[in-house]
């Protein structure tokens, strides 16, 4: 990116171009990290405690198109929907025939924790790209 300016007046315009130019790349740079995101729980959602059976859960993480520059990743609510257990796995729960509460094996948070760095990488390409800085 080059950038020059012989007064005030045109680094402030270019400053406000470049302000619009990130704004409009925030939606993209969030839809590549949730996809990014979405990906690594779809396979990873097995490797943390949870059991195979019907392979709902691999197929239930789904991501939001973004709102007001957020998005989330995650299961569809709702008892019915596919993958609902993987909130109990993630929270644990109070099983009624055992008469106790299941500890939780978390899954999401560990994922994004473990994952935080590879996400801000692909925020960082999408503004490299969308800034002509790559």
């Amino acid at each position: 990116m080059n950038i020059e300016f012989d007064g005030i007046d045109e680094l402030i315009r270019e400053i406000e171009k470049i302000e619009g130019v990130a704004e409009d790349l925030k939606d993209e740079a969030l839809i590549k990290g949730g996809d990014f995101l979405k990906e690594k729980i779809s396979s990873e959602v097995y490797s943390h405690g949870l059991t195979r059976r019907s392979g709902e859960a691999q197929g239930s993480i789904t991501r939001t198109d973004p709102s007001n520059h957020e998005l989330f990743v995650g299961t569809k609510g709702g008892a019915q929907a596919p993958g609902f257990y993987l909130y109990m796995h993630e929270f644990g729960f109070w099983n009624v025939r055992a008469q106790r509460f299941i500890a939780p094996k978390p899954l999401v948070s560990v994922v994004y924790e473990n994952n935080k760095a590879n996400i801000l990488d692909q925020y960082v390409g999408v503004f490299q790209r969308g800034l002509g800085m790559s």
